[in-house]
């Protein structure tokens, strides 16, 4: 009985650090993307206000 919870609470742990690192790699990945357009686009005119100062 101890080894099917041993063997259960290892999965869970490697299953856990697997998504935190997807989630690292995601969200690293798309942050990386908008900073990118973000540096491209700084030079850009702001658009205009239609409602004026």
């Amino acid at each position: 009985m101890t080894t099917v919870f041993l063997i259960l609470w290892a999965a869970l742990i490697f299953a856990s650090i697997a998504w935190y690192g997807f989630l690292v790699f995601y969200v690293g990945l798309k942050a990386g993307r908008d900073i990118r357009t973000l540096v491209r686009h700084r030079g850009d005119e702001p658009p205009s206000d239609p409602a004026g100062p």
